[in-house]
């Protein structure tokens, strides 16, 4: 249309009204385009977002990591690790891993089978899940169980520090999405080295001091004290054998000095033979007459450590009953909505020794994702770790406690997204371990069996979309160009028109 006015504009000077609102049109429909040019422009930038920040899976809370959220760094956390956060300083501390190591820790990409197999993660509840293992950390108990064990369609992929103690020279991880410690295989305390003995003539120094020698006789430092050239009291080499001191030790192991030496101790009464002082002078083990209580072989039962160790024999258990519907033994049924369920806990002690002051502690952190508490039959609720509290009690050997807890089905059943960093958080089963494992299932929501058919995010494109998108960008930004050309071409001829007219 421009280049027909332009062409016949010489032959027809009438044809400058129809070139000016030409120009006018072009005017407007440089906005249309410019508005057009903008929106997607604003498309483009949302397509950049989508590939450079793709969507991520939802992650639940859960209470099972070490570090509630997880880390995003190696400063992260040693700042956890310094500050002691939920036990983690004192956690890695147990292992020989410092603060400063996990400040100078890379970041890898851990597989879940790497090690052959044999990566064992930490967190804070029982699932009763492949190799898993208890263990006591300054009074708080963790669990220790494969990485594998987590796997549900092959290995999984976590990223993780890689952490080296400077104490011990080993190699452990954290993992980025929990901060559960990882180790490759199962880790064992570790015990700072022991000082040295103290010498048994000086208890002021050790006994590799080159002083620890034994005394020598007071009249001839050439000789040692029980020499018998130092005497002439046949029982003291002080004392005359008339001198009223010298009377002889009433120890039948030590006739041969006086009553008032050093070397005259108390016959040991556990055993006539050997004096009070000697190192074999120890009381009979009490739970076997045979031994002394320091033996080995001195404990309250066979899964005792020490004969300190009377909890060891305490064999916990615990099972469920579903009051609804009238089933005794619930374990690996499907509860409904609004069912009551009673857990039972028992400490039965097998052991020789009554167990003094033990708390049955139960934690109910994957129960309450699907049940709220209706009574916990005189116990505490912590609200934060969903631990359970009963009141200490005596446990005479061979006697069991118990203590029980009951919920209630929430009704509708919850149907949140399964936690990345704990996959048995909002798993549809209500899991549960004290001695033994517990398991009560839910019947799959709608939601529920489709997240387990779609495992993971779609791949929605976004690298297509923002191809797509620049293209549409360039042909608006063409098109908005020529316009604006075409208005202001118009414009300009106008103009020498007019001029020319008017001269």
């Amino acid at each position: 249309m421009f280049d027909k006015l332009l062409s016949n504009l010489p032959f027809n000077p009438g044809l400058i009204d129809q070139m000016a609102f030409y120009a006018r049109r072009m005017r407007k429909e440089q906005s249309i385009r410019r508005l057009g040019l903008i929106f997607t422009s604003m498309a483009l930038v949302i397509q950049f977002l989508a590939v450079f920040s793709p969507a991520q899976p939802s992650l639940a809370a859960s209470n099972n990591d070490l570090i509630n959220g997880g880390i995003s760094s190696a400063s992260e956390a040693a700042a956890f690790c310094q500050n002691n956060v939920g036990s983690y300083g004192d956690i890695l501390s147990n292992y020989g891993i410092s603060c400063s190591d996990v400040a100078h820790a890379g970041t890898i990409n851990l597989h879940s089978t790497d090690n052959n197999r044999q990566l064992f993660s930490m967190g804070r509840l029982p699932y009763g899940i492949s190799g898993e293992t208890p263990v006591n950390v300054n009074g708080g108990t963790y669990y220790f169980r494969y990485l594998w064990g987590w796997d549900t369609a092959g290995p999984s992929t976590y990223q993780a520090l890689q952490v080296h103690s400077s104490i011990t020279g080993k190699t452990f991880f954290i993992l980025y999405n929990c901060g559960n410690l990882v180790s490759i295989g199962l880790p064992s305390a570790y015990t700072p080295p022991q000082p040295p003995k103290h010498c048994p003539y000086n208890a002021t120094i050790a006994i590799t001091d080159s002083r620890c020698v034994p005394p020598r006789c007071p009249r001839n430092v050439n000789i040692l004290l029980s020499d018998s050239r130092c005497v002439n009291c046949p029982w003291s080499p002080d004392y005359l054998k008339a001198d009223s001191r010298c009377v002889q030790c009433p120890n039948p192991n030590h006739s041969d000095v006086t009553s008032n030496s050093p070397s005259c101790v108390p016959v040991c009464p556990y055993n006539k033979s050997i004096d009070k002082t000697n190192a074999a002078c120890k009381p009979p083990c009490q739970y076997n007459s045979s031994i002394s209580s320091d033996s080995p072989s001195c404990k309250p039962c066979t899964a005792s450590q020490s004969s300190q160790d009377k909890v060891s024999c305490l064999v916990l258990s615990k099972s469920v009953s579903n009051i609804t519907q009238h089933i005794a033994n619930a374990d690996n049924t499907t509860a409904n909505a609004g069912d009551t369920l009673t857990y039972t806990l028992s400490a039965k002690n097998t052991g020789k020794a009554a167990v003094s002051k033990f708390v049955i502690q139960e934690n109910i952190s994957d129960v309450l994702d699907y049940a709220t508490v209706t009574d916990l039959h005189g116990g505490s609720l912590d609200n934060q770790t969903h631990i359970v509290t009963y009141p200490a009690q005596d446990i005479k050997a061979g006697a069991t406690a118990t203590e029980q807890i009951t919920v209630k089905v929430k009704d509708p059943i919850p149907s949140t997204p399964v936690s990345s960093s704990d996959p048995g958080h909002f798993d549809m089963v209500m899991t549960n371990v004290y001695g033994n494992t517990i398991n009560v299932k839910l019947p799959p929501t709608t939601v529920k069996t489709t997240e387990q058919v779609v495992s993971t995010l779609p791949n929605t494109g976004p690298g297509t979309g923002l191809i797509i998108s620049f293209g549409m960008a360039l042909v608006v930004g063409y098109f908005f160009a020529r316009s604006r050309l075409l208005a202001k071409e118009a414009e300009i001829v106008v103009e020498t028109q007019v001029q020319g007219a008017a001269a």
